[in-house]
């Protein structure tokens, strides 16, 4: 009986340890650069055209050094600035400000734009976050 106390005393150390440290993580703040854009998808745009932007956008995580991960998709509802709605997100996530710096004149960047350009309206609404 006492075996078996202690045996469920450990388990349930071992389950508070692994919320412990789930929480560490998703408790801290990043200090990485997001780069965040809201556009619209051309009306009637090919869906091959659509998975040819989203097939480039993932090689841009290889072939830009410190681009961390990208992610393509619409909006949950459209985001209205000005008489633009735009319907579409993209966000990259960047090691540091000099790796989105870098971003804007790496070589690859010129025929991903042209990519994204088949399926997207021109005039996207762009920020970035700087974590701290």
């Amino acid at each position: 009986m006492r075996d078996r106390k202690i045996l469920v005393w450990m388990f349930a150390g071992l389950i508070f340890m692994a919320g412990w440290l789930m929480g560490q993580q998703s408790a801290r703040n990043e200090r990485t650069i997001i780069h965040a854009v809201a556009w619209t998808a051309v009306e009637g745009a090919p869906q091959e055209a659509m998975e040819d932007f989203k097939q480039s956008t993932a090689g841009l995580v290889d072939a830009i050094p410190g681009l961390r991960r990208a992610w393509v998709g619409k909006l949950r509802r459209p985001f209205a600035v000005g008489d633009a709605s735009h319907t579409h997100g993209l966000i990259f996530e960047f090691d540091d400000m000099q790796s989105r710096e870098a971003y804007a004149q790496h070589p690859s960047r010129d025929p991903w734009m042209k990519v994204w350009g088949k399926v997207r309206v021109a005039r996207p609404v762009v920020f970035d976050v700087i974590g701290e």
